[in-house]
């Protein structure tokens, strides 16, 4: 036996994955390919699909395509009667249009009766049901998400810059509990070249903050929302299903982003997801809300430039009133495509069994490249949270949790409201009002032309079976 195959095969011991199937290698001929982008989940697992195909003989390709566009693309490969990809990541708000259409494979019977080796009851329950539609789980987690503040711990806690920002403000610097915190916060940091900070000359500007405020792919929407969520506001009227983004919550969020593009990089109008994170990564802004899937890259070396010059602190979303809020919860997950064939599905489930499983979640802890975690025993380990201190606040926001966007219009909002929203911000649109009744009326009007109670039932978060 090579050396390549007895340390894949230990590693299926340590995950408790083998079995007579497996040593036969019963997949043996099956070829797999993903739909994917470059999600952690995904380029942590790449460079060792080839364990897999070690254990099952089933081959697996990964392919890694931009995030705008990617829905549509899985779409049309659940469309085809012989798709070239059985395998989707798919972003938990995608479940609606999908679930609808019968793009993926349900799930549910699988998880049901693999529970025990999957350790279902570890998994964080909002995790699961993210990627559920009508009840039925579409889509298994490959990396939980909450949406929270990073910032920057070494700042904060600089005497100077302590002392400076509560004679300016008249209270302690302490990462922000309301959103006027944290546009005061904004503000102070905000720092031209030649401004000291922390006792050194700054070389460059230095920024208070760095959100996303793109049009593109609906980017700002996705700052925007949990902004509106810590505000108590909801997508949707629950008496009629329709759009409920322009109520005061919704303007108050807008208020909110409005006000911070003043402490944003000059570029803020351009910035998605990964260019806005790739300001904290590099240690150019003081703090800046996202998605926990981009914060584990703040404590690798390899990946951030941060934790060689200072470190990185972590803390839940502020809100409106500094009460805790729920939370806004994600999953970036993997799915089987409905039209493959029904052994490559079965190679599919082993697939995503193998790599979401609570052993590989580990190991990617240990071996210090991380995913944003969704296994209770993992983010609750001691060693684990001082090595990955933002495990904690992972696993104590979603006690309080609610589901992302669900909706079969997904698209559609994000779409609408990421043009609205950008204007606004822009100066294009002349207030926040202005900018979420003209959103909420393009929604409306392709909502109107269904019936109620298909728009309510749309709206209905059904628990998922699988907890039956």
């Amino acid at each position: 036996m090579n050396v390549s195959r007895t340390l894949s095969l230990a590693a299926a011991l340590a995950t408790g994955l083998t079995g007579a199937a497996w040593a036969e290698k019963e997949y043996e001929g099956v070829e797999l390919k993903m739909l994917a982008i470059g999600d952690t989940s995904v380029t942590r697992l790449a460079p060792i699909v080839d364990e897999f195909t070690e254990l099952t003989g089933a081959k697996v390709q990964i392919d890694m395509f931009p995030y705008p566009g990617l829905i549509d693309k899985i779409v049309i490969e659940a469309s085809a009667n012989n798709p070239s990809y059985q395998l989707m990541w798919v972003d938990s708000p995608w479940v609606g249009v999908l679930g609808e259409s019968g793009a993926l494979e349900d799930l549910t019977d699988l998880v049901k009766r693999d529970a025990e080796e999957i350790h279902l009851d570890d998994i964080i329950p909002i995790q699961l049901q993210e990627n559920t539609w009508q009840g039925r789980l579409l889509a298994f987690p490959a990396s939980g998400m909450i949406w929270h503040i990073n910032y920057r711990k070494d700042l904060f806690e600089h005497p100077e810059e302590q002392a400076a920002f509560n004679k300016r403000y008249g209270y302690d610097l302490a990462p922000a509990k309301t959103w006027d915190q944290f546009i005061d916060i904004a503000e102070f940091f905000t720092r031209k070249a030649g401004e000291t900070l922390a006792g050194e000359v700054l070389a460059k500007d230095f920024y208070g903050n760095a959100q996303a405020y793109s049009r593109v792919a609906g980017a700002i929407t996705h700052d925007f929302f949990p902004i509106m969520r810590s505000f108590g506001g909801q997508y949707w009227d629950p008496q009629t299903g329709l759009c409920a983004i322009d109520r005061e919550p919704g303007l108050k969020a807008a208020e909110v982003m409005k006000e911070l593009a003043a402490y944003n990089p000059p570029d803020y109008l351009g910035l998605m997801w990964d260019i806005r994170t790739g300001y904290m990564e590099r240690g150019e802004v003081a703090q800046s809300g996202y998605w926990s899937v981009r914060t584990v890259r703040l404590t690798n070396p390899d990946e951030a430039v941060l934790p060689t010059i200072g470190e990185a602190g972590y803390a839940p979303s502020p809100t409106g009133d500094g009460n805790p809020a729920d939370t806004m919860t994600g999953a970036l997950s993997f799915a089987i495509n409905s039209k493959a064939s029904d052994r490559e599905k079965e190679a599919a489930w082993e697939f995503i069994k193998w790599g979401t499983s609570r052993d590989m979640m580990r190991r990617f802890a240990n071996e210090g490249s991380g995913v944003s975690q969704f296994h209770k025993s993992i983010l609750s380990d001691s060693e684990l949270q001082k090595k990955y201190p933002y495990y904690q606040v992972l696993l104590e926001t979603q006690e309080r949790a609610q589901r992302r966007i669900f909706h079969p219009f997904y698209a559609d909002v994000e779409e609408v409201f990421g043009v609205e929203l950008n204007k606004y911000m822009a100066g294009e649109t002349e207030s926040a009002q202005e900018a979420l009744t003209k959103g909420c009326t393009k929604v409306n009007t392709r909502l109107k032309v269904f019936p109620e109670e298909m728009r309510l039932r749309w709206i209905n978060d059904v628990p998922a079976e699988i907890f039956d």
